[in-house]
């Protein structure tokens, strides 16, 4: 989609007449452009006008030509209205843009006729409003353009909620939203559908030319259908995440490998969609939620071209991982629980894993060598049921490193002959001096004599270098009243085993 041409349609030469006015209660018509329509028998239609609404016979209009405006205002007590763009048109917003202090809400279409003429709507200042929708939808011939809102210099999206619809033609672009410059999505909804025939490519949200932002908005990419792209969001140029919740479903994308930042920082990813990160480093966590992401993290672009991508997880949040990540340049934990519970593959890409801060766990793959600290931290964390009470058991299959403020938290249930404890699987271990062990779990009376927990599982054939500083060879742990004997030579002769002696 040519998306400046697309533009091009809101910023034509408006008509000249103009002046503030109430939409009157009793129009003749549900004309926008029609003078006799308005309190001032003048069309608002300058960069300074306010468009009033309140109570009226006629609730949806068209605008047939371009308009100017500052604000249009839906006034306490207003009905609820259906503002549509004609082929070709558009309606530029100047002042403050819409204020709806109406109690209900009032949508706007930009609409495409079957000639596939599309209008628009553009906000060059103040923002799109609240309890405010706007549907903007597709290009209907593949020389057409799509419905489509912009946002360019300081104007916000506002707590606003964008519909954009997707493709119905083979190569048709669906409807779109597109921030420039130091525009944001503020807090806004941003639903972009997929496609609905064979070919026909999914509704679209842009970020790109100098540093736009996502704000603290929700964007969902839906899948397409029948064979349909999905929906799109992207980020380009210096372009900022905020603390925006993205959710990709389906077939429906994120897409930053035009970003030109090292880095790009989302507030939190789910879904199970697909992500790619180009050559940058994906930063996921900053709104604080716990999400899960199914889907897959890919390097370079959709069309293939060559990337690497790394993954950061800040936040107090949860970011679980369960699908088979390709990225290649690493992931590193700051902050909150990175969990992963893969089957295949491997969930964090290629290469090594850092847990700088916060926890690593779950049940799944690991591709890359796993280090847990710093060495010079304020504690980083392995637990494979990261809190859920629920064991579970983490492979890495390169080698895992201790530093000196680690921890091993290692959970487990026990009664009678019966007992499961988090393992962590790992082609070689090292636990540097300072690194602690905890022990905690649940038993329900006395355990049987012999039962052996494994819950350092070593693949390669060297012995596990190092000991916990609290857990040293031969030491004995007592949980409820069962003593527990520690021995790094356990297994087949490197494992970390914990034995129940008397």
């Amino acid at each position: 989609m040519n998306l400046l041409a697309a533009c091009a349609l809101i910023g034509a030469r408006p008509i000249t007449y103009a002046e503030s006015g109430t939409w009157l209660a009793n129009p003749t018509n549900n004309d926008w452009n029609t003078a006799a329509n308005w309190s001032s028998n003048q069309v608002p239609n300058t960069s300074t006008d306010i468009g009033t609404f309140e109570g009226s016979t006629i609730t949806q209009l068209s605008i047939s030509q371009n308009v100017t405006l500052g604000t249009v205002a839906f006034n306490p007590g207003a009905s609820s209205y259906g503002i549509a763009t004609l082929p070709d048109v558009g309606l530029t917003f100047y002042g403050a843009g819409v204020v709806n202090t109406s109690g209900v809400q009032q949508n706007f279409v930009a609409g495409v006729d079957q000639m596939g003429h599309g209008g628009g709507f553009a906000f060059a200042s103040g923002t799109a409003g609240s309890l405010v929708n706007f549907t903007l939808e597709p290009r209907t011939t593949l020389d057409g353009t799509p419905g489509g809102v912009q946002f360019d210099l300081g104007a916000t999206a506002g707590s606003a909620t964008f519909h954009t619809l997707g493709g119905v033609i083979d190569g048709g672009d669906g409807g779109y939203v597109a921030f420039y410059h130091t525009a944001s999505a503020a807090d806004c909804t941003i639903i972009n559908d997929g496609g609905s025939v064979s070919g026909a490519l999914g509704g679209y949200t842009f970020f790109l030319l100098a540093r736009p932002s996502a704000g603290n908005a929700t964007i969902i990419a839906n899948g397409g259908v029948s064979g349909a792209g999905g929906g799109v969001i992207q980020f380009k140029d210096g372009s900022t995440g905020g603390t925006a919740r993205l959710e990709l479903f389906g077939n429906g994308s994120m897409d930053m490998s035009d970003h030109i930042g090292a880095s790009l920082t989302l507030g939190s990813l789910e879904g199970d969609g697909s992500a790619y990160l180009g050559r940058g480093m994906l930063i996921v966590g900053s709104n604080n939620l716990s999400t899960a992401f199914s889907g897959v993290l890919y390097p370079g672009s959709p069309a293939g071209d060559s990337g690497s991508g790394a993954l950061t997880k800040i936040g107090t949040g949860t970011l679980t991982l369960s699908g088979a990540n390709l990225y290649t340049n690493g992931t590193a934990v700051s902050a909150g629980t990175l969990v992963i519970s893969n089957t295949n593959g491997s969930g964090t890409g290629t290469a090594a894993v850092s847990v700088n801060a916060g926890t690593l766990g779950g049940k799944g793959i690991i591709a890359g060598a796993v280090t847990i600290g710093t060495g010079s931290g304020a504690g980083a964390f392995l637990a494979p049921a990261h809190g859920t009470k629920q064991e579970a058991s983490l492979t890495s299959l390169s080698g895992l490193t201790f530093k000196s403020d680690s921890t091993y938290t290692c959970t487990f249930k026990a009664k009678g002959n019966k007992a499961r404890a988090d393992k962590v699987i790992a082609n070689g271990v090292t636990i540097n001096s300072g690194a602690t062990f905890n022990f905690s779990g649940q038993v329900q009376g006395h355990l049987r004599q012999g039962l052996i927990l494994t819950v350092i599982s070593n693949t390669s054939a060297n012995p596990t270098s190092g000991t916990f500083s609290n857990l040293s060879e031969g030491a004995i742990l007592m949980v409820s009243g069962n003593n527990f004997q520690a021995s790094y030579e356990g297994g087949d002769g490197n494992d970390l085993t914990l034995t129940l002696v008397p």
